[in-house]
């Protein structure tokens, strides 16, 4: 349905202001148009159609069509609770919603213009409910969609939380567009199959505008992510930060998504001057980052958001934006928090940046080294890759939530289970061949963490940030060679498979010709350049994907691909690495008056919650068992103990269900210690206890009771699980 946009506003206005307001609203409709948040015509006859002016009159009519939004209701602390949103973000909702004529559609939160535009969209064939848990903002809502002709929207006041009987239609909404940040995710029922549900949902505070289509029930996502801000849901959806205070500090501790942590024992670690872990990974100063904040977040366990007073003295070093908490995380006594490090001014003179991590306390150098390593996994793997793939599911009647969250990248709200999958950076690789049918292959350094060190393989390498692979690929042979090659053209897929058949990598494959003697290249990476025959392969030490390439070309009947055509697949499985790899642990069994002490871990642990357990831990790089189960017991318990009083009393031999990981489990009994068992991580244990070795306490870890059992046997070794 087309409205005359010369329809009334909320009242008759001066002729002169009517024409101010046109022009004003087909300006902003063409700077939509002009920077691509506007793609389709009817979105375009919408935002060109729907006065703006008319759903804000208390501001002037140029701030009413301002590329900005436009608060109409605040809370009487004076924070916003209800406005009409940015122009541009509405236009790219509506664009991801992909709303068509006779489509029923959902938005949460009111305000009417939106509602008014999503009635453009559906015209009158399609029907629109916008509801709201603020009656003011309902009844103005209503009032200024009748004024603008658009009373045949329906508008409900209700807290979306539940929505009513009746609101809902057979089969589902098409469409749900929610307008105020939202914390999850309750309305999937709601929402008919293969309908588009647009939500700027809250993950661990970050909040991005995301787009999904429901199938089979679920949740998933198909659109970039938008970073954005909405005025916060309110009623039985409104989320909570879980904000805890460093006493003593003004530092703030966040953990929105995830189970809150004590922050009393951070204090003295506040006190010293940080260690701080380099990454070598560069931003520039107007790059955003928010990508490898939410990577952290799922991939580091214990992920909080870290925010300062301003005015504070809190010895926290580059503190983060007030309104954008930096990313942390918690490690007993010890903290670690993303920060950067300018190092130049960059081409555009922004700045250039380096990530590093600032870490706090006695092992704050271990937790920031975590940390980094997890950036640099993300800059290796993920950076350049396309945006993550969220899926929801519902969460079952049954479902527990903490069970739910066990893997990586799960974030478990009220209702759902959010899944976050990071797509891999596509390699490139470039198979050269000259006119004698050789193939031009270097020799990789040897001495360098690199992929494939020491073997013959193609020239090539990853995609970098904002490259396409052919862009990728001429850059490569730039650098490594200084040539370019005009024929470059898709060839095959490399995918390579672990030795379980999992998937591990994978390189787009470009196959050219070049003519140049291999002495007469210069090569700027590498050992050396040969051209070589296919029947020499085999003499030489050879990355197995070059291999697998070369062969699948020689044998090809149409050597060359096409170059928008879906290229085949070659894959190569890594070979299986016959020797066998366990995880070390070491567990304490102290022993007084014939009882042995156990601690009850924490109810939020990964492992065994509310289960009794002896003092343990996993030991770390370059580090012995015995120095292990020292630090372990000094950092779980406070016991002191030297290495030279610690016998070993058994090895239980461990392999748990499902896994292929064995587990070597190293019992150690102290002769003499010192102090009293205090609880000094409290997010891992609540208590310590002594249990008469013939009464262990329900539950109790089952293969503590089976070392324990061996042990008062006199039985120095144990398997568990190998049949």
């Amino acid at each position: 349905m087309t409205h005359s946009t010369e329809r009334p506003a909320v009242t008759t206005p001066p002729t002169t202001d009517l024409d101010e307001a046109t022009a004003l609203r087909l300006q902003l409709a063409d700077q939509l148009v002009t920077a691509g948040h506007i793609r389709t015509p009817p979105v375009d006859q919408a935002l060109h159609t729907v006065p703006r002016h008319a759903f804000a009159p208390e501001v002037p009519v140029r701030k009413a069509y301002a590329n900005d939004i436009v608060a109409t209701r605040h809370s009487d602390e004076g924070r916003i609770t209800s406005s009409i949103s940015a122009p541009w973000l509405q236009a790219d909702m509506l664009e991801a919603a992909r709303l068509q004529p006779g489509h029923r559609v959902l938005e949460i939160g009111s305000g009417g213009y939106n509602a008014a535009l999503i009635a453009e969209l559906v015209d009158p064939t399609g029907h629109v409910t916008t509801v709201d848990i603020d009656p003011a903002v309902t009844e103005r809502a209503t009032r200024f969609l009748t004024q603008t002709g658009y009373d045949h929207v329906h508008v409900v006041t209700t807290d979306a939380e539940h929505l009513p009987t009746g609101i809902v239609p057979d089969g589902g909404f098409d469409a749900i567009l929610v307008t105020v940040d939202t914390w999850d995710l309750p309305w999937i029922d709601a929402l008919a199959e293969d309908g588009r549900l647009v939500a700027p949902l809250r993950l661990h505070g970050y909040t991005w505008a995301i787009t999904f289509t429901k199938r089979d029930g679920a949740l998933h996502s198909d659109e970039p992510l938008i970073v954005c801000g909405f005025v916060a849901m309110q009623g039985a959806g409104a989320w909570t930060a879980n904000r805890r205070t460093i006493p003593g500090t003004g530092v703030h501790l966040s953990w929105e998504d995830g189970t809150p942590l004590p922050v009393d024992q951070l204090a003295p670690a506040l006190t010293r001057e940080p260690v701080v872990a380099h990454t070598q990974v560069i931003v520039r100063g107007q790059e955003p980052f928010d990508a490898l904040t939410l990577y952290l977040a799922g991939a580091l366990p214990g992920f909080c958001r870290l925010s300062v007073d301003p005015d504070g003295e809190n010895g926290v070093l580059n503190p983060p934006p007030k309104h954008w908490p930096g990313a942390a995380i918690v490690r007993g006594t010890s903290l670690a928090r993303l920060a950067t490090e300018r190092i130049g001014d960059g081409d555009d003179g922004n700045g250039l940046y380096e990530f590093v991590v600032h870490g706090y306390g006695p092992h704050g150098h271990l937790a920031a080294q975590e940390m980094a390593e997890q950036v640099l996994h993300w800059q290796r793997n993920h950076r350049a890759a396309l945006c993550p793939r969220i899926t929801v599911h519902p969460l079952a009647g049954g479902d527990d939530p903490a069970s739910t969250a066990d893997s990586a990248h799960v974030f478990v709200k009220r209702h759902t289970r959010v899944a976050i999958g990071w797509p891999i950076i596509p390699g490139t690789a470039a198979l050269l061949t000259d006119d004698d049918g050789r193939y031009l292959l270097h020799l990789r350094s040897a001495n360098k963490p690199i992929w494939r060190p020491g073997q013959w393989a193609l020239l090539g390498g990853n995609t970098e940030q904002g490259e396409t692979c052919d862009q990728a690929i001429a850059r490569e042979l730039d650098e490594e060679i200084g040539l370019a090659v005009p024929d470059l053209t898709g060839f095959v897929t490399l995918d390579t498979l672990d030795a379980r058949g999992a998937f591990k990598d994978r390189v787009r494959v470009y196959h050219g010709t070049l003519n140049t003697p291999a002495h007469e290249i210069e090569l700027r990476e590498g050992i050396q350049l040969r051209w070589t025959r296919i029947e020499e392969i085999a003499e030489m030490t050879t990355d197995p994907g070059t291999a697998a390439v070369l062969h699948a070309h020689h044998n090809a009947h149409q050597p060359r691909g096409r170059q928008n055509a879906a290229l085949p697949v070659v894959e190569v499985r890594e070979p299986r690495d016959h020797r066998s790899r366990s995880i070390v642990g070491a567990h304490l069994v102290l022993i007084r008056d014939g009882a042995v002490l156990l601690g009850k871990r924490h109810p939020s642990s990964a492992f065994a919650p509310s289960t009794w357990h002896l003092p343990a831990g996993h030991r770390e790089d370059l580090e012995s068992a015995v120095t292990c189960m020292v630090r372990e017991a000094e950092e779980e318990t406070g016991l002191r103990i030297p290495e030279e009083d610690l016998s070993l009393v058994h090895v239980l031999d461990l392999l748990d269900p499902g896994s292929t990981t064995p587990r070597i489990g190293l019992f150690f009994a102290p002769s003499r210690w010192e102090g009293e068992p205090l609880v000094r991580e409290p997010e891992c244990c609540t208590e310590w206890r002594f249990w008469p070795l013939d009464a262990l306490p329900e539950p109790t870890v089952e293969y503590t009771r089976v070392a324990l059992d061996a042990i008062s046997r006199g039985s120095l070794y144990a398997p568990m699980g190998w049949s």
